[in-house]
């Protein structure tokens, strides 16, 4: 699996962009990361499914409820890359 190569990154335990501050994967994680993955587009769902994991981890250990859009925010938007 490709491990990616961006500052924006999700900042354990609230899920948001350690940069910018927005919910994470920000957009322009979304861009990094669909161009980091172009090659290997299956590992990008890989690698979002296990940071999904990992924040519903977090969020149940105390740092807040999941919030509703929890599967568009982490693995809806990267279908568009497998096409």
């Amino acid at each position: 699996m490709l491990v990616p190569r961006t500052e924006h990154v999700g900042d354990r335990p609230s899920w948001d962009c350690r940069v910018c501050g927005h919910p994470w994967p920000c957009a322009t994680a979304k861009v990094e990361l669909a161009e980091q993955y172009r090659s290997f587009p299956h590992g990008l769902s890989v690698f979002l499914g296990s940071c999904m994991l990992e924040a519903i981890d977090d969020w149940a250990g105390g740092a807040g409820g999941a919030p509703a859009d929890l599967f568009e925010r982490f693995l809806g938007w990267c279908g568009t890359t497998l096409r």
